[in-house]
């Protein structure tokens, strides 16, 4: 038993390795220089060696996925846990979410530059690195949810939506808490506000306007702050 243990504990300890060095290349060169014999160089290895810790390269990147999605959301957790004030807390997750953003641009690509699938569907089996993805947005979602059932902010009408928008907004109960088709779009409307401001700033695309778009986002998260009534700390 103790050999087993010490067996499976170096078995850890060395897929840790092979991620660390996966994640630095992908730091130093972006995802096409994430291969498993580049890999393998950075630690002495074989090429084949990996293979008993990764059956492809694909599984391997799927690994670092879920590691730096629970690396992201620890960190967002531990921050909006420092507050018990809603308010607060929106500032803390989503300015947390620039922060690791902006000091992670290589890794924010990895995580936010691919697809993933919707975890209501029956037609696959949540991998992994999904399961992570969907404990990182479970932070935001929670957090809306929370608001909406403090002080529920108004939405638009069903008519002004339109019945295709509302039938697929009305298919996410499990995720928005049983809110109302209105209150899903806003919550959708500022979380993709938020998120392409984001995405703008750690790909270059706002230098032509803002030489730091920090006071920017923080005017934009207090507007959405006070349109959900919440009490936003000063600028």
């Amino acid at each position: 038993m103790e050999t087993s243990t010490r067996r499976e504990r170096r078995r850890a300890e060395t897929a840790a390795e092979i991620k660390a060095a996966a994640r630095k290349l992908l730091v130093e060169g972006g995802a096409s220089a994430v291969g498993l014999r580049a890999v393998a160089r950075e630690l002495g290895l074989s090429a084949p060696a990996l293979y008993r810790y990764f059956a492809s390269h694909e599984d391997l990147m799927a690994a670092l996925v879920a590691e730096l999605y629970d690396e992201l959301t620890a960190y967002l957790v531990a921050l909006r846990d420092t507050s018990e004030d809603l308010g607060e807390q929106l500032f803390l997750v989503a300015g947390g979410l620039r922060d690791w953003a902006l000091a992670h641009p290589a890794e924010f690509g990895l995580l936010f530059g691919a697809p993933v699938p919707n975890p209501l569907a029956d037609d696959h089996d949540l991998t992994p690195s999904h399961q992570a993805a969907m404990r990182f947005g479970a932070v935001f979602e929670q957090l809306v949810v929370q608001v909406y059932r403090q002080r529920p902010f108004p939405g638009p009408s069903e008519e002004l939506l339109g019945s295709e928008l509302v039938r697929q907004l009305g298919r996410k109960p499990e995720i928005f808490g049983e809110m109302p088709p209105g209150a899903v779009y806003l919550a959708l409307t500022y979380w993709t506000r938020l998120y392409g401001l984001i995405c703008m700033e750690v790909f270059g695309q706002l230098h032509w306007a803002l030489d730091d778009a920090g006071a920017y986002f923080e005017a934009q998260l207090r507007e959405i702050g006070e349109a959900l009534g919440l009490d936003c700390p000063p600028a």
